[in-house]
């Protein structure tokens, strides 16, 4: 039975929010013709990235993308996202071809991202336009720079004092300002905090005062549009780290969430010494006890791997006594991310070295550890192209891998995420 409407795509929301699901239903077409979906954007960084796949109509002419698993394309199975998650790089013709591997998907503004999706059948090709918000439309951005503080201040849409929240980067610095921007979409004061690598700060995650973020817990207490004198910390990595730190030293934390987190403190980065020091002492570290060999089999190549370094320094539970993170005095409740495939540091390792300690000082907070077996470092908010697990170290001039699969660290981002806004709304 031939359609008898003219092809369209039709997209909804539009536009939506980065961690919004988005509907892709494609009409118009003959029962059982061969559809071809293309979709592709420019991450901040300026890559491109794009995807495709292949659908036959059904007996109504239409393709319902989160219905339908594609013949062919860059992704397999019914995945109503897999058009996103399963981008990748376009080789730029102009790049220099000793650039070394591509970089994961770039996303350090809060700029609306433009995604451009395209049907080709028969020699027809049809295409259309969708926007993810970088905010929600009437949400506030505030630059912070007071009292030594670096960072902006993201206000939700509306009146009214709302529930704060401090995010905090790991070790490639600058402060997160896109999760921080969609934390106000959900109804957040939501604080993305630099804390190295910005003007009036340290240049280097070393030595960083512990009073720093002190004060950032006090401004946020201080402020009309911060509801209570208590704020959830969500850190990265170094960030998550810090983020347990300063959960067991500071009152006004009132929840952790630590995405690929330590249970130890580590060293400075790109230097010897100290990351965090308090009272203007370093605090305790991890030793560095790496042997040679080791240490020049992981050096040896890009994109560099170094959870077997970190592994092996986690082999002597006794001499890292000194510099475990005290969690059990955090006063709120407790979630901690972890991808099993995590090729930068063994953060499963370290989240369950966290729960046991955890658990066993009767610790009166709910807590609870998410571990995904097919998911790397880099697990974050939903909905990003997750093809490339590897990036160029600003700090150090590195190319490191991440791990996980494609599809292990989309579901990672999107299962997360439902629990980290569970945690702050309970």
């Amino acid at each position: 039975m031939a359609s008898n409407m003219s092809p369209t795509i039709a997209i909804g929301p539009t536009p939506a929010l980065s961690d919004e699901m988005v509907h892709v239903r494609l009409t118009g077409f003959m029962p059982g013709q061969r559809v071809t979906l293309r979709a592709g954007m420019r991450d901040d960084a300026g890559q491109r990235w794009r995807s495709w796949a292949t659908f036959r109509a059904n007996e109504t002419g239409a393709v319902d993308v989160a219905l339908t698993a594609p013949g062919e394309g860059a992704y397999s199975g019914i995945d109503g996202m897999g058009w996103l998650w399963s981008m990748e790089p376009d080789a730029d013709p102009d790049a220099d071809s000793d650039d070394g591997p591509p970089a994961a998907f770039a996303r350090t503004t809060t700029n609306p991202l433009k995604v451009t999706f395209s049907v080709e059948t028969d020699g027809l090709r049809i295409t259309t336009n969708h926007q993810y918000l970088g905010m929600a439309p009437g949400a506030r951005r505030v630059e912070v720079r007071e009292r030594g503080l670096v960072g902006t201040l993201f206000l939700p849409p509306g009146k009214g004092p709302r529930p704060g929240v401090i995010v905090l980067g790991g070790s490639s610095g600058s402060a997160r300002e896109p999760l921080a921007a969609l934390l106000a979409a959900h109804g957040y004061a939501a604080l993305a905090l630099a804390y190295f690598g910005a003007e009036g700060l340290p240049p280097k995650l070393a030595s960083i005062p512990l009073e720093y973020f002190e004060t950032a817990l006090d401004w946020m207490a201080a402020q009309d549009t911060v509801q209570g004198e208590r704020c959830a910390l969500i850190g990265f990595s170094r960030g998550a780290e810090l983020a347990l730190l300063l959960g067991a030293t500071f009152e006004r934390v009132a929840a952790v969430v630590a995405y690929a987190p330590s249970s130890v403190l580590w060293g400075a980065v790109g230097e010897s010494g100290p990351a965090w020091t308090y009272r203007g002492e370093p605090l305790p570290l991890a030793p560095d006890r790496v042997p040679p060999e080791l240490d020049a089999a992981l050096s040896a190549r890009e994109p560099l791997s170094v959870a077997p370094w970190y592994r092996y320094i986690l082999e002597d539970e006794a001499a890292l006594e000194p510099a475990i993170i005290p969690v059990e005095r955090i006063m709120g409740p407790v979630l901690l991310i972890s991808g099993e495939d995590d090729q930068m540091w063994p953060s499963t390792l370290m989240a369950e070295r966290v729960m046991r300690r955890l658990a066993a000082h009767n610790f009166q907070w709910p807590y609870r550890h998410l571990s995904y077996p097919d998911a790397g470092h880099l697990i974050g908010p939903p909905w990003r192209p997750t093809t490339v697990n590897t990036r160029r170290h600003p700090t150090v001039g590195v190319t490191f891998a991440y791990g996980g699969t494609p599809r292990g660290m989309a579901h990672a981002d999107a299962n997360s995420w439902e629990h980290v806004l569970a945690l702050l709304a309970s």
